[in-house]
């Protein structure tokens, strides 16, 4: 894959997904009818090619080695269905090792699937490159794994949520912003009470932003 552009690669990598819609998912019945085959924000990061893919059934966050496996540099091939985990700025990502003919060895991590909450291709592309925002932004005061984080930022945790009929991306991401604000704002009566103890009030010791945020999973259930 290193010697085709970020462009081809995408190309590429859109029309082999644009046949496997049309021939082997094309009578599955997971297929949203709405929705097409993008494949957004590739970029080289480290020694993969990164970035999402929108299909008619899923969205996944991809992985493609930039030294394919098997080839010089690329080490030995994995075992479909085999997990390894990336590092990204915002944590670190678990994939599932798989194979097709006419791109190789990539990396999946699941994002949406299936793909009916989303009502045009529009709405799931513009979540695709939010996420993609997330994705690579690290956490303020933190450079990603740098600082030892070992998991997704919260803040991609919530973005990740199921969309609503009734409620658009950004309504979704001002929420998060909301949270963050309040979040942020009990951090800073926490470290008020602590300066000066007789300030203490009903503020939370200690505060928990999973618990703010969530995890998608566990807000897909709730929902």
């Amino acid at each position: 894959m290193s010697d085709l552009s970020m462009s081809d690669l995408s190309a590429r990598i859109e029309g082999l997904y644009e046949t496997i819609a049309r021939t082997r998912m094309a009578d599955i019945g997971i297929l949203n009818p709405r929705l097409g085959v993008s494949m957004r924000g590739l970029r080289r990061y480290g020694e993969n090619h990164v970035g999402i893919l929108v299909t008619p059934w899923f969205m996944n966050l991809l992985f493609l080695p930039v030294n394919a496996p098997g080839s010089p540099g690329g080490g030995i091939p994995p075992r479909i269905g085999s997990s390894r985990t990336f590092a990204l700025p915002s944590g670190t990502y678990e994939g599932i090792a798989g194979h097709e003919l006419g791109l190789g060895w990539h990396w999946s991590c699941s994002l949406f699937s299936p793909m009916f909450e989303f009502a045009d291709m529009e709405g799931a592309v513009e979540t695709a490159d939010v996420s993609l925002d997330l994705l690579f932004d690290a956490p303020e005061g933190a450079r990603g794994n740098e600082a030892g984080q070992s998991g997704p930022s919260e803040e991609f945790r919530a973005a990740m949520v199921r969309p609503e009929s009734h409620g658009t991306l950004d309504a979704r991401l001002a929420a998060i912003e909301a949270r963050e604000a309040e979040a942020d704002a009990a951090a800073e009566a926490e470290a008020r009470i602590a300066e000066s103890p007789e300030l203490e009030t009903d503020a939370p010791r200690s505060l928990d932003r999973r618990a703010l945020f969530g995890l998608r999973r566990s807000e897909e259930q709730q929902g």
